[in-house]
């Protein structure tokens, strides 16, 4: 399962290389959105999240920064929703 996980790593840094942008259009962030959406599903899996501080050497430093928010955002959300 590593292996997939570092596969999908690689394929979010560079959907996140490629979409995102401070300024960006309507058209663009509709397709960023997307690509958040799937990063989001997958950060919710706990393997994922757990794989994931290991397979990020060496990505870019901006990426880092916002993949690993968006673990603690879902983890954050993930607690919320069972404390309900």
């Amino acid at each position: 399962m590593l292996v997939i996980f570092d596969m999908l790593v690689g394929l979010f840094e560079r959907a996140f290389l490629v979409a995102w942008k401070e300024d960006i259009s309507e058209t663009e962030q509709r397709r960023w959105n997307s690509w958040d959406d799937y990063m989001r599903e997958w950060c919710r899996r706990e393997d994922f999240a757990n794989a994931l501080l290991g397979l990020l050497g060496g990505e870019d430093p901006g990426f880092q920064r916002y993949i690993e928010r968006v673990v603690a955002e879902e983890a954050s959300e993930k607690r919320a929703t069972a404390s309900d």
